[in-house]
C-alpha cells in the first residue's frame, strides 16, 4: 500500500477538521469532562516546532500567539474545578 499524505489521512482543511472538534464538546461535557472554549489548531506540528520545540515559521508563530490564551482558560478551569471540589464531591 502507498503512503498517504497526512491530507489524505485526515481530510480537508486545517480550518474544517478543528470546527468539527466543536461537535466533541457537548458529548465529553456529558461524560463528566471539562471543555475549555479555547482551542489550538496547528497544521503541521512537525514544521511549527523545532527539534528543541521551540515554535518555527508560520505554523510556530500561530501557535506562539495562541497558547496563552489557551494556557489561560485551562488554568482557570483547572482552578475552578479544584475550588468546586473543595466545596462538593461530583455528582457522578
Amino acid at each position: 500500500m502507498a503512503a498517504r499524505s497526512h491530507r489524505q489521512l485526515f481530510g480537508g482543511p486545517l480550518r474544517r477538521r478543528a470546527r468539527a472538534g466543536l461537535a466533541w464538546h457537548g458529548i465529553l461535557s456529558e461524560m463528566g469532562m471539562v471543555v475549555v472554549s479555547s482551542s489550538l489548531a496547528v497544521g503541521g506540528i512537525g514544521h511549527a516546532l523545532s527539534a528543541d520545540a521551540e515554535p518555527a515559521g508560520e505554523g510556530g508563530a500561530a501557535l506562539a500567539k495562541a497558547f496563552p490564551r489557551f494556557a489561560d482558560d485551562l488554568a482557570w478551569w483547572t482552578e475552578a474545578a479544584r475550588t468546586q471540589r473543595a466545596r462538593r464531591a461530583p455528582p457522578y
